[in-house]
């Protein structure tokens, strides 16, 4: 019998070793923690110890009883650690987690391809359909065990996509819906990320309401940290016929705002800033204090990764944010990160721009208009 002991730091270079010295068939026989000394014995390291052995040997000696092949295989090692006990309750335990761990190590061999959304199981399937599309990987599989579980979707992809719809939609409940500033928020802040286009959309916002002629527009900057921002919004200030105010500081903003006393809507332009940074978020979070705005709108790239929009979202909620806006939809394909951050931060989505156009490319969009392309996916599973 070919039984071998490997001292590694972790289980995946045992694996490997194993794999590779006594083949894809070997059985690890029992792992341990142990303490390795380095250094002529002046410190001492963690290590794992596996015990492993070919499994033709095994097969050949084991028979009837596997556990008394195991018990003469652990034998054999006496030199490098006890023996185990021979009590036979213990060793058929001990058989039936090695008979698992050769099946999960039978699983981990499977081919990259077995793994396809076409090979999978319908769970499976709809699940790498959600997270291919950007949808947080506990939500996808929530919501494709929800469609799982409507009746008459087994066989029919039309009706496996509209189940997948209606149990996101279902979840969502209220917040599918848009959401677009309200008629009595006088001062609306918009924060985001650099790059996101946060000046553009609120250029696109004003344009709309001053074209509606409802409410006197009125726009405030505290983006005097990028070059240029401040003329870029005054041109759109210009071209709209609406007044600007401009704040450098937070004890700027009472100041500002009073000179647009007689504006029925103040959109408040930040400045974008890296909100990975906790130092940006309390930056941000200063310049706000003072204007106690109505509402707080947190502006995402959708051609920003799901991963990193998530972290940005997160980032954000000390400022108070109440309502999302995603920018550049013609910049992506893949809109599954829409419905997934709703969900996580329970805030609706109040517009989605489209392009660079002021004011056409932008529009109050609902979770099911954005997800209607959805119908026509195929949805292996």
């Amino acid at each position: 019998m070919i039984v071998r002991r490997y001292v590694v730091k972790e289980m995946p270079e045992a694996v490997a070793s194993i794999r590779r010295e006594l083949g894809q068939d070997a059985v690890i026989l029992s792992t341990r923690n142990i303490r390795v000394r380095k250094w002529l014995g002046l410190r001492s390291e963690r290590r794992i110890e596996v015990m492993a052995a070919a499994k033709e040997d095994l097969a050949a000696t084991a028979g009837a009883s596997f556990g008394q092949a195991l018990k003469r295989a652990m034998a054999e090692s006496a030199t490098e650690r006890p023996s185990p006990s021979a009590d036979s309750e213990a060793w058929a335990e001990l058989a039936r987690e090695i008979a698992e761990i050769k099946r999960m190590l039978a699983a981990s061999r499977q081919p990259d391809d077995a793994q396809s959304p076409g090979s999978l199981g319908p769970v499976q399937g709809w699940r790498a359909f959600l997270q291919n599309e950007g949808v947080d990987a506990v939500l996808a599989d929530r919501w494709a065990r929800m469609a799982l579980g409507e009746p008459g979707v087994a066989g029919d992809r039309s009706a496996r996509a509209e189940a997948l719809l209606g149990a996101i939609l279902s979840d969502l409940g209220a917040l599918a819906h848009p959401a677009p500033i309200r008629r009595d928020s006088r001062i609306v802040a918009f924060v985001g990320p650099t790059g996101v286009g946060k000046t553009t959309t609120i250029a696109k916002i004003a344009a709309l309401h001053v074209l509606a002629g409802q409410r006197r527009v009125g726009l405030l900057t505290a983006d005097t940290f990028r070059i240029a921002a401040v003329e870029q919004l005054k041109t759109y200030a210009d071209i709209l016929n609406v007044p600007i105010a401009i704040a450098d500081e937070p004890d700027d903003v009472p100041r500002a705002l009073a000179s647009l006393s007689s504006c029925d809507l103040v959109l408040v332009d930040t400045a974008g800033r890296n909100f990975f940074a906790s130092s940006s978020i309390e930056q941000t979070k200063r310049m706000l204090a003072p204007m106690e705005a109505d509402e707080v709108l947190l502006v995402i790239s959708l051609a920003t990764k799901p991963a990193d929009a998530l972290k940005v979202a997160n980032m954000a909620k000390p400022l108070g944010v109440d309502k999302f806006i995603f920018t550049k939809l013609d910049e992506t394909s893949s809109v599954g990160m829409v419905p997934s951050l709703v969900a996580l931060c329970q805030w609706p989505i109040a517009y989605v721009t489209t392009g660079q156009n002021v004011p056409d490319d932008i529009d109050i969009l609902s979770v099911p208009d954005l997800l209607a392309p959805w119908k026509e996916a195929r949805v292996d599973g």
